[in-house]
């Protein structure tokens, strides 16, 4: 079994377990933040001086069929890049259950051939032989730094996007307690389900193509174009975003928990509104999982005051996008569909 714990026992055994942060200069992720964000001092550890800062991300990859490790990787990316930043650089450990040398060095090629291809360095990183494991364990620690690190953060900090004031570093990283606005539009940018099809459909391609023509689902394998976020955050945090959430494991619907819980709101979604793909639909079925449920890598969750403002300008530079809901001053997180009300629940990941 693999997963991660569920947001009560994160609060409850992890954050609370975590002492308060010691430097007044670090941010440090949460349920519905998914990166930490380090300001970088030029002028020491006073107030003064300009300053840089770094977004990191850390995770346990799997090498599990096709998509497995690289899917892994594409989510540490986007927990970087929906903030703004560029994932940069990595450092890696890697724990093999034994001294096989030949199948070390074939995951490690694996690891740094899809870190070029993304164009993140590998910096540094440890090996070691542990018979406490019984198949490879691969932790990841990924890093971003901002498109204008020359820019001094205490600017950013103070901008302000349609009257309403921007959290440090405007962002996911940042917006905990804080409480915004109800009527704020939730726009979805990519399709749902998008890194859940491809696994699905490389792990059970056969009967697949037993049930669906071959032609019709070899363009499935296109999608791992679209796992990696890229210009649609850039474009979002120019036009008013207050928020924004990667769609990682769990799909749309623990994304939407999640953003709630960050923003301690309640919200409003149309299912109908959701984009999803007639193919995840149909591999979803012959597996009996929820397209809303699976890996949602490549997609991406913006709060901001004018959705179809948004949503035009994501259209003009080539990229699906639709207003899916808005917040609500309530704190139920509701998704209407056919006039019938479902209310989310906390996910579960295990």
């Amino acid at each position: 079994m693999r997963g991660k714990f569920g947001e009560h026992q994160t609060v409850r055994s992890i954050l609370k377990s975590l002492p308060r942060t010691v430097h007044d200069d670090v941010t440090r992720a949460g349920i519905g933040d998914d990166y930490a964000r380090l300001l970088l001092r030029d002028g020491g550890s006073g107030d003064t001086g300009a300053a840089k800062s770094v977004n990191v991300a850390a995770g346990v990859c799997c090498d599990s069929g096709y998509m497995g490790l690289r899917l892994d990787i594409a989510r540490l990316y986007n927990s970087i890049r929906i903030g703004g930043y560029m994932p940069w650089a990595a450092v890696d450990t890697i724990v093999m259950p034994d001294d096989d040398e030949r199948r070390m060095k074939k995951l490690l090629r694996k690891l740094a051939g899809i870190c070029v291809e993304y164009k993140v360095d590998i910096i540094t990183g440890h090996t070691e032989v542990n018979n406490a494991v019984s198949e490879p364990v691969i932790s990841v620690t990924m890093m971003g730094r901002h498109a204008g690190q020359g820019e001094d953060m205490q600017e950013l900090q103070n901008q302000d996007v349609h009257g309403y004031q921007m959290p440090a570093g405007h962002g996911v990283a940042g917006t905990r307690g804080l409480k915004w606005p109800a009527g704020m539009d939730i726009v979805m940018c990519g399709q749902t389900g998008v890194g859940g099809t491809l696994k699905i459909y490389y792990d059970n391609q056969k009967e697949l193509f037993e049930r669906y023509s071959e032609s019709y689902l070899r363009p499935v394998e296109q999608l791992e174009q679209l796992i990696l976020l890229g210009g649609q955050v850039d474009i979002a945090l120019d036009h008013g975003c207050i928020y924004s959430h990667d769609i990682s494991r769990g799909g749309v619907f623990a994304a939407l928990w999640e953003m709630g819980d960050a923003l301690k709101c309640g919200l409003e979604v149309c299912h109908d509104n959701i984009p999803i793909l007639q193919e995840t639909i149909e591999i979803c079925e012959h597996t009996g999982d929820n397209p809303y449920m699976i890996d949602g890598c490549g997609a991406a969750l913006f709060v901001v005051p004018d959705g179809d403002h948004l949503t035009d300008k994501l259209y003009e530079a080539g990229y699906e996008a639709s207003v899916i809901g808005h917040l609500t001053e309530k704190s139920d997180r509701v998704v209407v569909h056919d006039d019938e009300r479902r209310f989310l629940t906390p996910p579960r990941f295990l």
